[in-house]
């Protein structure tokens, strides 16, 4: 077994799955544009595959030149090497066969794998057995532990989701790049014309003046760093710098999409007042998502296009919608997802949401400018190391903090009795 080859075989496995993982949580995150971290990630598995192949072809053709080797090598003992052992009680130098032609025969009789001149199967023969008893050494794994490889079987296991949930759902990261400086506006018309009735003709129409503020964006630098070894690098199989380089960019999208949702969270009650539920029932969650609604388009002009809540508000309404009646032309949700829909509004589950947040809006309401600066590596020569670091810049606000509506007091729906429930069968 070729070691070198398998492993490369393995990381090259390794890196076309990454890819169809990264393509599978684009396809389940709706169909959208991958991010500029994806593209990156692509571009890399791309060309270390590109390098394997490389690597793989020549350790390939090695392995088929031996198998025909060893095709066309004879495999017979030596008829020398077979006289240096005999039965038990017979002298070395002795053995009973002078061809291996005639210790086969042997090994069929006593296996009781020969048949007589009308082609029955002969019973074993005690006497075969005995002369080849000898040679039929019991060797087990245990006597050969330099030759069993340690192989790590499968992908190497991941539990993070960098899928982005928030960040995808208001569009994505904006391109930051050619912005200069630490911060920088966006402008926001913050006083609108006036349209009015003319009081009668000749007299002068309604005026007021437009004015355009600013809306104050300041950039972090977000980032992590590892200083791997470079024996670490060339042992490991899979390979731990494709996966460290991976766990990287994952870490990066998890802590930048759970600093944009927590100000998103944080700041969503700034213009509209907190709508309060009245309770856990369809009715109640009814009632709070179209009064939210209508704080949304007071405030803005516009409508609501998405309804954001954490993951155990999601727990609280899924069981709600999933035991409505009529098929639920209420919304949809399911066990298995955290996409799904309340009144025909896109509903995202953003898992790093404080508990019990529900917000309301538009999704043009808050702005998220990012510039991913990817993969930074150093080499350190006298430690035979390596310094790998990936980060990014992030700037987000509110450009539209009217545009959404918090709401609060969100509790699970009262559940009734086993008893109870029985009685109100037999009452029926």
């Amino acid at each position: 077994m070729n070691t070198v080859l398998e492993r490369k075989r393995a990381e090259r496995e390794d890196q076309l799955a990454f890819v169809d993982e990264l393509l599978a949580k684009v396809e389940a995150d709706g169909g959208r544009d991958l991010v500029e971290a994806e593209i990156k990630n692509l571009h890399a598995a791309k060309e270390r595959v590109a390098e394997l192949e490389d690597q793989i072809g020549p350790l390939e053709e090695h392995e088929a030149m031996r198998a025909r080797h060893q095709a066309t090598a004879g495999a017979l003992v030596p008829q020398d090497r077979a006289r240096q052992v005999g039965p038990v009680g017979q002298p070395q130098g002795q053995a009973p066969w002078t061809t291996a032609g005639g210790y086969l025969v042997d090994v069929l009789r006593a296996r009781g794998l020969v048949t007589d001149h009308y082609g029955q199967r002969m019973p074993a023969d005690p006497q075969a057995q005995a002369r080849i008893q000898y040679a039929l050494q019991n060797q087990t794994t245990a006597d050969t532990p330099g030759l069993l490889p340690h192989v790590i079987a499968g992908e190497v296991v991941n539990l993070i989701d960098a899928s982005r949930p928030f960040i995808t759902s208001i569009g994505g990261g904006r391109a930051m790049g050619g912005i200069p400086g630490k911060t920088f506006g966006r402008p926001k018309i913050t006083q609108h014309t006036l349209v009015g009735l003319q009081a009668a003709e000749k007299t002068e129409l309604p005026t007021r003046k437009m004015i355009i503020g600013e809306v104050p964006f300041t950039k972090v630098t977000k980032g992590g760093a590892v200083d791997v070894s470079r024996q670490d690098i060339d042992w490991s199989s899979p390979a731990a710098w494709d996966i460290l380089v991976r766990d990287l960019a994952d870490s990066y999208a998890i802590d930048t999409e759970a600093e944009a949702a927590a100000k998103f969270a944080a700041d969503a009650d700034t213009v509209n007042a907190d709508t309060p539920i009245g309770g856990g029932t369809l009715q109640d969650i009814s009632e709070a998502l179209y009064t939210a609604a209508g704080k949304v388009y007071a405030s803005s002009k516009r409508l609501p296009d998405r309804i954001w809540m954490s993951t155990d508000v999601w727990g609280i309404m899924g069981p709600v919608l999933d035991t409505a009646c009529c098929n639920n032309p209420q919304g949809s949700s399911s066990l298995t997802s955290f996409s799904g829909n309340l009144f025909n509004v896109d509903r995202v589950v953003v898992p790093s949401f404080p508990a019990l947040t529900m917000v309301v809006g538009n999704s043009n309401a808050f702005e998220v400018y990012e510039e991913v600066i990817g993969l930074l590596t150093a080499v350190e020569p006298s430690l035979l190391g390596v310094e790998v670091a990936y980060g990014g810049y992030l700037a987000f606000n509110y450009v539209a903090a009217e545009g959404v509506a918090a709401i609060t007091g969100i509790t699970p729906p009262a559940r009734s009795s086993g008893a109870s429930r029985q009685d109100a069968g037999r009452a029926k």
